[in-house]
C-alpha cells in the first residue's frame, strides 16, 4: 500500500490529465454509441466480425454483402481476431472500450516518450495533455471505431523502444502496428525510414541500419498483404480496391512513377482541390492549418519526423475522395503522435524559456480545437458527435432507452437489414444487412428519426417504406416515432407493438 501511495504521489499530476480527458473522450464515443450515432459502417462491420471470430470461424462480411465476402479482403486487419474474445463481456462496447483504452495508453506512451527525451516531468505532462487535445482525436472519436486508430497509438511506444534500443519491446509493438490495417504498414516503412535518417544525424550508423531493417520488413509485408493476401481472400477478379489516387495513377506503382516524373503536377495536388466540386475547396488548406495550429511547425524543424508523415499526408491529399483530405473523422489521426514527439523535441534542443514555450503551445492547440469543433470546412461534419460541451450531444429528439429496449424484441437469430445507425445494435448475429439491401431477411428495422438515411435520400426511402408494406410481404412489428420494425409475412399475422 505504501508503494501504491507513494507511486501515486509521485505521478499524481499524470493521473489527473489522464483522468480528466479519459472523462471527455468516454462522454464523446460511448454517449455517441448508446445514442445511436454510431454507424454500419465502420462500427457495425467491426462488431459482426468480432461475433463471427468469437465463434471461431471467418467474418462474411454480411454488413458489406454483396460486395465482399471475407471483410480481410476490404483492409487486412487483425486487431479484430484478437479482440474478438471480449465480445463475450463487453457486447457492442467492445472495440469502442478498445479504442478509448488504446487512446489513453498512447497518451501515456508520450508521456514516457517525452520523460526519457526531456527528463523534465513538467514539460512531459503538458506533453501529455497537448496530445490529448489534438483535434484528430476528437474527429476520430465522434466516428465509431477504426483500426488506424490504435495502431496509431502503438507508434509512441515504438519509438520510445527504439530510441531505447529495447529490440524485442521495439518488434513487438512494429508487429502491432503492421498488423492494424495495410497501410499501416506503409506507414511504418516511412516510420523505419525517419528513424533511420535521425540516427544517421546522430552519427550512429548501426542503429541507422537497423531502422532500414525495419524500413524494409514492413515494405515487404505491405506488398505480400496488397498483392498475395487480399487478393486470395477477395471474390475472384477483384484485387486490391484501395487504390484511390487515380489523380497520379491506377495503382500504387503508377503512383511512385508518376510522383518522381511530375514532381510540379504533385506539388500542385498537395494544395489544390482536384476533384472538379467546388464544394470541396479549402479542405486541404484547413487541413495544414489545423496541422500547423496543433504544433506541425516544429516538423520544419525537425526532418526525420516530417519523413515520417510522408506518406501519411499523401494518401490524404491525393485520394480521390474529397472528405478524407480533412480534417474530419479518423483520417488525421496519424499526425497526433508524431506532431507532438516533434514539437516537444524541437522545444527541447531550445536553450530557455522551455517550460513557457511548451504552455504557449498547449494553449494555442485547445483554442484551435475547440474553433474546429464549431465551426469547420470540411462537408459532412457530424457536429453532435463531436462536441461534447453541447446539449445536443447528450441528447436526440426521441426516446433512446425505448428505441433500445424495442430492438431486443427481434429475435436473436433472426435475419434482419436495418439501417445504418442500428446496426452496430443488431450486428451480433449470422444474417446483418446494410438496410436498403434487404435480401433474405426477415426483419428490417429502421431509425425514422435518422436524419442520416444513407445510401437514400428522404423521398427513396420513405417511397421504399410505402412499397414494403403495399406489397403484402411485409407487416408493421414495431412502429413509434422513432422506430419502424417491419417482419416479413407469413401464413399467421405477427403481434405488433404500436407505442404513440
Amino acid at each position: 500500500m505504501n508503494k501504491i501511495a507513494k507511486g501515486i504521489s509521485k505521478h499524481f499530476n499524470l493521473i489527473i490529465v489522464l483522468t480528466f480527458f479519459a472523462l471527455i473522450f468516454a462522454s464523446i464515443t460511448f454517449i455517441n454509441h448508446y445514442n445511436f450515432r454510431t454507424f454500419g459502417w465502420d462500427l457495425g462491420i467491426n462488431q459482426n466480425a468480432i461475433y463471427d471470430y468469437a465463434h471461431f470461424r471467418w467474418n462474411d462480411c454480411m454488413i458489406m454483402q454483396p460486395q465482399f465476402t471475407n471483410v480481410l479482403s476490404d483492409h487486412f486487419s487483425l486487431y479484430p481476431i484478437l479482440v474478438s474474445p471480449f465480445y463475450w463481456i463487453f457486447g457492442t462496447w467492445t472495440m469502442l472500450l478498445f479504442q478509448f483504452l488504446a487512446i489513453l495508453f498512447g497518451g501515456f506512451g508520450i508521456y514516457r516518450y517525452i520523460q526519457e527525451l526531456t527528463k523534465h516531468n513538467t514539460i512531459s505532462i503538458i506533453a501529455v495533455a497537448h496530445f490529448f487535445s489534438f483535434y484528430g482525436i476528437y474527429s476520430a472519436l465522434s466516428f465509431d471505431y477504426h483500426d488506424n486508430v490504435v495502431a496509431t497509438m502503438f507508434v509512441p511506444w515504438f519509438l520510445l523502444y527504439f530510441e531505447q534500443k529495447n529490440w524485442k519491446k521495439t518488434i513487438l509493438f512494429f508487429v502491432l502496428i503492421l498488423i492494424a490495417k495495410e497501410n499501416m504498414a506503409l506507414w511504418a516503412v516511412f516510420l523505419g525510414f525517419g528513424l533511420a535518417f535521425k540516427s544517421l544525424f546522430q552519427k550512429d550508423r548501426k542503429t541507422a541500419i537497423i531502422g532500414i531493417y525495419f524500413a524494409i520488413a514492413a515494405l515487404i509485408y505491405f506488398l505480400l498483404v496488397i498483392k498475395v493476401i487480399i487478393p486470395s481472400l477477395a471474390t475472384p477478379g477483384r484485387e486490391y480496391l484501395h487504390n484511390s489516387f487515380n489523380a497520379l495513377g491506377g495503382n500504387f506503382g503508377e503512383v511512385l512513377i508518376n510522383i518522381f516524373m511530375h514532381p510540379l503536377k504533385t506539388v500542385e495536388l498537395l494544395f489544390t482541390n482536384h476533384s472538379g466540386d467546388p464544394m470541396y475547396d479549402g479542405i486541404k488548406a484547413e487541413t495544414y492549418f489545423a496541422i500547423l495550429l496543433a504544433g506541425g511547425i516544429a516538423l520544419f524543424l525537425a526532418p526525420e519526423y516530417f519523413i515520417m508523415l510522408i506518406p501519411i499526408i499523401a494518401q490524404k491529399v491525393f485520394n480521390d475522395i474529397p472528405i478524407r483530405w480533412g480534417i474530419r473523422d479518423h483520417y488525421s489521426i496519424e499526425f497526433a503522435p508524431i506532431v507532438i514527439i516533434a514539437l516537444y523535441t524541437v522545444i527541447h534542443r531550445m536553450k530557455k524559456w522551455k517550460v513557457e514555450l511548451a504552455y504557449a503551445s498547449l494553449a494555442v492547440c485547445i483554442f484551435s480545437t475547440i474553433s474546429i469543433m464549431d465551426h469547420r470546412v470540411s462537408e459532412y461534419y457530424k457536429r453532435d458527435n463531436t462536441r461534447f460541451y453541447s446539449l445536443e450531444h447528450w441528447n436526440r429528439d426521441f426516446s433512446v432507452n425505448e428505441v433500445h429496449f424495442l430492438l431486443k424484441k427481434i429475435p436473436a437469430n433472426a435475419k434482419v437489414s436495418a439501417q445504418s445507425a442500428l446496426i452496430p445494435h443488431l450486428s451480433f448475429r449470422d444474417i446483418i444487412y446494410h438496410y436498403p439491401h434487404v435480401d433474405n431477411a426477415e426483419y428490417i428495422a429502421l431509425l425514422l428519426k435518422d436524419t442520416n438515411k444513407y445510401p437514400q435520400d428522404e423521398a427513396s426511402y420513405n417511397q421504399a417504406i410505402s412499397d414494403f408494406l403495399a406489397s403484402g410481404e411485409w407487416k408493421i412489428f414495431v412502429k413509434t416515432d422513432a422506430l419502424l420494425i417491419l417482419k416479413k409475412s407469413t401464413n399467421k399475422n405477427p403481434t405488433s407493438i404500436k407505442i404513440k
